[in-house]
């Protein structure tokens, strides 16, 4: 787990007015929530926008120094500029009022070079690419969760129960939901040559049946020979 420092201002005036002119002078109004009451910061935008920009910054704690105060806190939401994506304001949790931390690691999908699902010409469909967790403390924060996808064929699917977590690392939502999948292209990994014969025998049946009716003389025409 990694950190770093920020210098923060408190703010003692709220309201959209407020935020504007405090976007104007270079900084970013931010929300620390505590239990013992939120505190309305702003700090310099490029200081933050360099650690925004190492794309782990809510599975990092931050020493906040405010009011010659230091608090440790994670960022929970970061909301961006439609138009230019920097950031905007930050919302933070104070780490420092509990052990249990949540945070939101990054899934990496590795070994893509060895699914056969994909070198069959399958598509890797990323349904999530971050999920939340919570660490018993801030010192075992994940920072990205290994999903290996080496073994995968067309139509695997993982879901979140088959992630690895290490001792003291939860997910915050209890179900069974859809990681990834392999989509497209290629053979499901069920579909045995048996079953395959199966269903080509079953599809050929309708037009063999119709080729024997067609070949079958009507009874009408045999009495018209007769005749």
């Amino acid at each position: 787990m990694s950190s770093f420092q920020l210098k923060a201002e408190k703010r003692e005036k709220l309201g959209s007015l407020e935020a504007r002119r405090i976007k104007l002078a270079g900084k970013i109004p931010a929300v620390i929530y505590s239990k013992n009451g939120n505190i309305n910061i702003s700090f310099d935008k490029r200081e933050f926008e360099i650690e925004f920009s190492k794309g782990n910054i809510q599975t990092r704690v931050v020493e906040i120094e405010v009011a010659g105060k230091k608090i440790k806190a994670i960022a929970h939401k970061v909301d961006l500029d439609p138009v230019s994506d920097h950031p905007i304001h930050v919302d933070f949790l104070n780490c420092d009022e509990t052990k249990a931390v949540k945070a939101k690691a990054k899934l990496n999908f590795i070994n893509q070079d060895k699914s056969p699902g994909l070198k069959k010409g399958g598509f890797l469909h990323i349904v999530l690419r971050k999920v939340e967790i919570i660490c018993q403390d801030a010192k075992n924060i994940l920072e990205k969760i290994d999903v290996d996808v080496g073994s995968m064929q067309v139509g695997y699917k993982i879901r979140s129960n088959s992630l690895a977590l290490p001792n003291g690392v939860t997910l915050a939502r209890k179900d069974s939901f859809l990681i990834a999948s392999i989509i497209g292209r290629g053979k499901a990994e069920d579909e045995t040559p048996a079953a395959a014969a199966a269903a080509a025998g079953s599809a050929a049946t309708p037009a063999a049946a119709g080729a024997a009716t067609a070949a079958k003389p009507a009874a009408g025409a045999k009495d018209d020979k007769k005749k």
